[in-house]
C-alpha cells in the first residue's frame, strides 16, 4: 500500500476515534471494556463517575474515590446516583420536567425522569463509612411497625417524602404536644428534625408530629428518631 494512502487512512481512523471519545467518552470506555482491552483503575472510575446523572453525585464520587485513585463501594455509588438536594419543594420532581434545587455538595438537578431514583442524603457531607450506614439502617428497623417511616432515609421515595411534607403542613400540635416537640429539639444531636430546613427536615417534622399525636412518643424518643434518621453523610 502506498505510504501516503496508509498515512491518510491512519489519520482518518484517528480522527474518527477522537470524535467518538469527545462525543461519548463513557460509551467508548464501555466499548473498550467489552472488547477485552485493559482499562486502568482510573479509566474504570472515570466511567463510573460519568454514569452518575447529577453533578452533585459526581462531586461526592470524586471525594470518595480520592480523585479517581481508589475503588468506591458499590453501595456508595448507588447512593451517589440518587437525587441529592436541600430543596423542600419535592412537588417539582413529580412534574413532567422534574427539577429540584441543589445542596451544600452540589448544584440544582434537572432530570429527564425520576424513574428508579429516590431522594438521597449526603446533602451536607460525603458518606464514606458503610459500616456506620449499615448500623443506622439496623437501628431504623425498630420503627418498622409504624406505617410509612422510610426504612432507608438515604433512599426516600419521592411520593413518601411528599406525603410527610404535606402532613407536616396540615398538622398542628396542641400546647402539650408542642412542649414535647420543643424539648425534643433541645435534646436532639441534630438540633431538631435535621441540621437544615431541607426536604428531610419537613419529612422528619411530619413524622415527629405523627409519633407524638398517634403513638404517644415522648421528647427523648422523638430526639432519638431524628438522630438515627440522619442523612447528612458526615
Amino acid at each position: 500500500m502506498n505510504k501516503k494512502i496508509f498515512t491518510l487512512i491512519f489519520l482518518l481512523v484517528l480522527v474518527v476515534i477522537l470524535g467518538i471519545i469527545a462525543y461519548n467518552p463513557r460509551g467508548f470506555l464501555k466499548l473498550l471494556s467489552g472488547a477485552g482491552i485493559y482499562l486502568s483503575l482510573q479509566d474504570k472510575l472515570m466511567a463510573q463517575q460519568n454514569n452518575i446523572p447529577t453533578q452533585t453525585g459526581k462531586n461526592l464520587f470524586q471525594i470518595q474515590s480520592e480523585k479517581l485513585t481508589k475503588k468506591v463501594d458499590d453501595e456508595l455509588v448507588d447512593l451517589d446516583n440518587q437525587i441529592i438536594s436541600c430543596d423542600s419543594n419535592v412537588d417539582s420532581l413529580l412534574s413532567s420536567a422534574p427539577s429540584i434545587g441543589g445542596s451544600c455538595t452540589g448544584p440544582a438537578v434537572n432530570l429527564d425522569s425520576v424513574k428508579g431514583r429516590f431522594l438521597g442524603g449526603q446533602c451536607c457531607g460525603v458518606l464514606k463509612d458503610t459500616k456506620e450506614y449499615h448500623e443506622q439502617l439496623e437501628k431504623l428497623k425498630q420503627y418498622s411497625n409504624i406505617p410509612d417511616i422510610p426504612a432507608n432515609p438515604y433512599k426516600t421515595p419521592i411520593e413518601l417524602a411528599k406525603k410527610w411534607i404535606d402532613y407536616d403542613k396540615g398538622t398542628n400540635l396542641n400546647s402539650n404536644e408542642q412542649q414535647v416537640y420543643d424539648r425534643a429539639v433541645s435534646m436532639s444531636k441534630e438540633g431538631g428534625p435535621c441540621c437544615c430546613k431541607c426536604w428531610h427536615y419537613y419529612v422528619n417534622e411530619g413524622i415527629a408530629k405523627k409519633l407524638i399525636k398517634n403513638y404517644g412518643f415522648n421528647s427523648s424518643q422523638i430526639a432519638q428518631f431524628w438522630d438515627v434518621s440522619d442523612i447528612c453523610g458526615s
